[in-house]
């Protein structure tokens, strides 16, 4: 996942990150820092969903034990999502939905799975006149749509983060912005994250045109035409939210599932934390 990637945590973390690395990084464990009335601890950024230890060897729970039992006890706060391969039941964890679609086989197969509304929302977008183009350089033109039509407002901070991160991956090809119009107008775009073998619908959002043409529809059936029968997977995030989810399950993706830490090592904390 590209999340574990150093020019992401720097971006993410604002270079505020330490790590746990086994011998000659057989494995690593990021732990971004966040700093607090002097104190410094582990905190999930803003942009990231999963962490946890990436290694190329067996991650077994006893594996995940080791880095979680390691990570030092003078931080007062350890708050992290896990990736999915980090399980241990020696540890409390809170199980997380993440809906992911596996695109290696042709596009046909594919589309057998597609729920009966999704296959009709998918044909009358097809007739709506929709274009897509999956190279944009228009960065300013969808930040700028992204702000005005995302249902939850973030901070301007994250809206900046998230430009960092667009413009970087974009220079190292590990992402590229998705641009869909009706008639030379931006409808609906999306984001997407890069890795060796994940794709990451990282953000999208559309407008009311874009609603009433079903273009997140195209959006996402044209993504999946591109990368099928490819050695990737279409990872969409989420979503905890039913009707999100419903959305995606409606292209044929299941839940690969994640997982939440916490752990508080300073009594007095966890006390004025409840």
């Amino acid at each position: 996942m590209v999340y574990g990637e150093s020019w992401y945590l720097d971006l993410v973390g604002d270079k505020n990150w330490s790590a746990l690395v086994l011998n000659d990084y057989e494995a690593v464990m990021p732990l971004p820092l966040k700093s607090k009335m002097g104190l410094t601890y582990v905190q999930q950024p803003f942009w990231t969903q999963q962490l946890g230890v990436f290694s190329k060897l067996e991650v077994t729970p006893e594996f995940v034990n080791s880095f979680l039992e390691n990570i030092p006890k003078k931080l007062p706060l350890i708050s992290t999502n896990l990736n999915q391969t980090n399980f241990t039941e020696k540890h409390q964890l809170e199980c997380k939905v993440n809906l992911v679609l596996d695109v290696k086989k042709p596009f046909e197969v594919l589309k057998t799975n597609f729920s009966s509304n999704t296959k009709r929302n998918c044909n009358k977008a097809n007739k709506e006149g929709l274009t897509i183009d999956f190279d944009s350089t228009e960065l300013t033109e969808y930040i700028l749509f992204f702000k005005e039509h995302i249902k939850n407002p973030v901070s301007e901070f994250h809206y900046s983060c998230l430009t960092q991160i667009i413009t970087e991956s974009l220079k190292k090809g590990k992402g590229f912005i998705a641009i869909v119009k009706h008639k030379n107008e931006i409808v609906a775009a999306s984001f997407i994250l890069k890795s060796e073998n994940r794709i990451i619908y990282r953000t999208g959002t559309s407008n009311r045109k874009g609603k009433d043409t079903k273009a997140m529809f195209f959006l996402i059936e044209a993504l999946i035409k591109k990368y099928a029968d490819s050695n990737y997977f279409l990872d969409f995030e989420g979503s905890e939210l039913e009707g999100v989810a419903r959305f995606y399950k409606g292209f044929g993706a299941q839940n690969a599932p994640y997982y939440y830490y916490k752990k508080y090592n300073n009594k007095l904390l966890k006390v004025l934390k409840k």
